[in-house]
């Protein structure tokens, strides 16, 4: 009898809470994809970094866990306050609440089996969609494989049983305390807010805002001045930011009052008066769950913006590293002829250039471009040079005027230079003018330059001493992370005795294999993370708004009655919907534009403005995607409920 009255409940929850059944499974189908990826041998073979993505995902996993299981107890303790009369009503049929908690665990059992079975379908085809991503990212051929993982299916489903013995191991202790009136009465209670008094509400809007601002300071004085950064400040700054929204959300009901309602011009026009105070009595007594969803939607926008910066990052570092198939800088050029002997003996050389960079003797553009870096010297190269990577690189050439230099620098240091209104140099007595400024990846971490190189006019050149030299190849086959280990072994056997002090070496290959495994590593992880945080919040709030569907009926039905047509009253939905959707998202939006300001600061300012808005505006686009999603699905569930 039990076990049929749990299959018949289980049932109709899934029928009305069916996008709550629809994000879990999403959730668990996530959960069983990122483990699948975090035990494929194939997939961690790709790269060295690849070896920490088992314990990235392991402990974003964590984090997912423990909102999933938020969002199923929610659900839970929702649907159960939905249910209360009919849980009164066993009660006083002479079911225990032991059995009636056993009943709760029976449908928990159902509804998480049935969510677990579908997610491990859709976790399979996800799988089958992120192994192929990866595998293109490292350009590595992919083919579709039947595959199935039993320590990924083991420990998605120990993670599922924890979300779920959790869950209802906190319904029972509720169960075992709640009253039979207390149940039977329930929807007749009124809900109340948690702060009653008005000037309550002015105190702690105050200081929230405050928590808000010192936030914000707090975080933007220790990612500008990173010597500031210790974990003790940044948590303290977290800590002020999380509760200045949560404070912020718990007075919004009463700011919306103060604002819309106090006024009767305002409050009697239109259907003002209608929307605003169903908005208002909910946000008063919702408010820390507002609160809760407003922070998830700000980790969300957060994760998934700083997921594109770093692999905007990532992928910029690289290239900025290493922008040649191989390179090589010395103080003498006697070691490049085995060198090159051994990359035309396995990759096959296409083109390669010996390029003297030189020291200027100075260090006048370094401080005037206010660098802080490692290195302290200026140094340069002949235009002659210049022109012949550029045009190894495939760049547009440029042609360097009689009297000018040219400055090619990282973007950031490229910024700097352009607020400059005139940057003359003056080497060996000739002051020259700066052409122009380029801010194209040319392996300048040290291989040729430290964050700038000058092009100087060869003639200008010439009479510099040399600093070192650099030899650079384009290879026919890509270069790998063995040719790199061979440059390491090379350079290990050249002892200092021989005065062939080698100063860097590096390859496209080993640069690209490390980049790809950070952004697969890092990227991957902040996406998953988000994607969840995001379904979650949604999820919440479209199955409020459908229950409020449902329980305010007769509300829209006497607006039927009064006169007003249905169109009018799908306008009025639609209107309270984009309130009750928007109010959310108002302040973590701009709050997540601000972390990312604070991220791209610690990515040393690779990212250039038009880079780091390119990032925002994705993030913002995928996230406003997934919302949307979830209001069309809540907008056309509501009206079926009120209309239909």
């Amino acid at each position: 009898m039990l076990g049929k009255l749990a299959l018949r409940n289980a049932r109709r929850s899934m029928r009305d809470y069916s996008v709550y059944l629809l994000t879990v499974t999403i959730a668990f189908s996530l959960m069983y994809a990122f483990n699948m990826v975090a035990f494929s041998k194939d997939i961690r073979s790709l790269g060295m970094m690849m070896d920490g993505l088992s314990m990235m995902i392991g402990f974003i996993s964590i984090i997912v866990v423990g909102v999933t299981e938020w969002l199923v107890h929610y659900m839970n303790r929702f649907m159960l306050e939905k249910r209360s009369k009919e849980l009164g009503t066993y009660m006083l049929l002479g079911i225990s609440s032991r059995k009636i908690s056993r009943l709760v665990l029976f449908e928990n059992v159902i509804m998480g089996a049935a969510a677990l079975l579908a997610g491990l379908v859709v976790g399979s085809f996800l799988y089958q969609i992120l192994n192929m991503m990866i595998k293109n990212i490292f350009e590595v051929k992919y083919s579709v494989q039947t595959e199935f993982s039993l320590q990924a299916f083991l420990l998605t489903l120990l993670y599922v049983v924890l979300i779920y013995a959790f869950s209802v191991l906190r319904m029972r202790r509720r169960l075992k305390k709640v009253k039979i009136y207390d149940l039977i009465y329930a929807e007749k209670q009124n809900e109340t807010a948690v702060i009653s008094k008005k000037k309550g509400h002015l105190v702690w809007s105050g200081l929230s805002f405050l928590a808000l601002l010192l936030g914000c300071g707090c975080l933007y004085t220790i990612f500008n001045w990173i010597e500031l950064l210790n974990p003790l400040l940044l948590i303290a700054g977290l800590a002020l930011l999380i509760a200045g929204l949560y404070g912020v959300y718990i007075t919004l009901g009463a700011m919306l009052v103060k604002v819309f309602l106090d006024k009767k011009e305002r409050k009697y026009t239109g259907d003002n008066l209608f929307i605003y105070r169903n908005l208002s009595a909910k946000m008063k007594t919702m408010s820390v769950t507002i609160g809760t969803l407003a922070m998830l939607l700000m980790l969300t926008l957060a994760c998934i913006q700083s997921a594109s910066l770093f692999n905007t990052f990532f992928e910029r570092s690289a290239l900025n590293r290493c922008t040649f198939d191989a390179q090589i800088s010395s103080r003498d050029d006697e070691i490049f002829g085995e060198v090159l002997e051994y990359f035309q003996k396995t990759r096959g050389i296409k083109e390669s250039l010996q390029v003297s960079v030189l020291n200027c003797g100075q260090k006048t553009l370094y401080h005037t471009l206010e660098q802080d870096s490692y290195g302290v010297e200026d140094y340069a190269i002949a235009y002659s040079d210049y022109a012949r990577l550029r045009k190894m690189l495939g760049y547009e050439p440029v042609k360097l005027k009689k009297g000018h230099y040219i400055l090619h620098a990282y973007p950031q240091v490229k910024t700097v230079a352009d607020t400059k209104k005139s940057l003359p140099y003056t080497v060996n007595g000739v002051t020259l003018e700066r052409q122009a400024a380029y801010d194209e990846p040319l392996s300048q971490g040290g291989t040729i330059g430290v964050g700038y190189i000058i092009v100087l006019p060869d003639e200008t050149a010439r009479e510099l001493p040399q600093a070192y030299i650099t030899l650079v190849m384009d290879t026919k086959a890509e270069t790998t992370t063995e040719d790199y280990e061979y440059l390491l072994n090379y350079v290990g056997n050249v002892t200092s005795a021989d005065l062939r002090e080698v100063l860097s070496t590096d390859t496209k290959g080993r640069a690209l294999d490390n980049s790809r495994g950070s952004i697969i590593m890092l990227g991957f992880s902040l996406y998953y993370a988000g994607l969840i945080f995001i379904c979650t919040a949604a999820t919440i709030l479209t199955v409020q708004q459908l229950s409020e569907a449902s329980k305010h009926r007769s509300r829209y039905s006497i607006l039927s009655k009064l006169g007003v047509t249905e169109r009018k009253i799908s306008r009025l939905i639609l209107r309270q919907l984009v309130l009750y959707f928007g109010i959310p998202v108002l302040l973590p939006v701009p709050l997540s534009i601000f972390i990312s300001l604070c991220v791209r600061k610690i990515l040393m300012d690779i990212i250039t403005p038009m880079m780091f808005w390119k990032s925002i505006l994705m993030g913002l686009g995928m996230f406003f995607l997934i919302y949307v999603l979830y209001f069309a699905a809540t907008y056309a569930g509501y009206r079926r409920s009120i209309l239909d």
